[in-house]
């Protein structure tokens, strides 16, 4: 009932990581042109949750750790460990945006589904991790 899934299946988790990265550098990439050209962007939702001191560092570190988290998924690198982040950062944010009525946050909910299934599954095909588990393996 719960085998391995067939060779072809391999591709979706594929095509999950890179969907989970692309979500990820799309909302990542006007924050760090708004750092580029000097005017760096506070959080709103890092503001509700840690005060209003820490704000802008604070974001910019959340979005550091969310862009480095897009290039390993897109490597297929670390794959579950990235997936324990964006499990924790989805939950929060589709939270955040179902308290304060932001549907443009509801799709983190999906997100965090398809993060799940990182986790559970992994992805070896066409990744970092599925080489360095051959070279281990040999």
């Amino acid at each position: 009932m719960f085998g391995p899934p067939k060779p072809w299946g391999q591709y979706a988790y594929v095509v999950l990581r890179i969907v989970i990265a692309a979500f990820w550098l799309n909302s990542d990439a006007p924050r760090w042109v708004a750092l580029t050209m000097g005017h760096p962007v506070a959080n709103g939702m890092v503001r509700g949750l840690f005060g209003s001191g820490m704000v802008v560092p604070l974001t910019y570190l959340f979005t550091l750790l969310e862009t480095l988290g897009a290039i390993a998924l897109i490597l297929g690198l670390l794959t579950r460990l990235v997936s324990v982040w964006a499990i924790v950062e989805f939950a929060i944010t589709g939270t955040m945006g179902l308290m304060t009525g932001s549907s443009g946050l509801l799709k983190d909910f999906g997100l965090m589904a398809g993060a799940l299934v990182l986790l559970m599954n992994g992805s070896q095909l066409l990744s970092v991790d599925g080489l360095l588990a051959k070279k281990m393996g040999k």
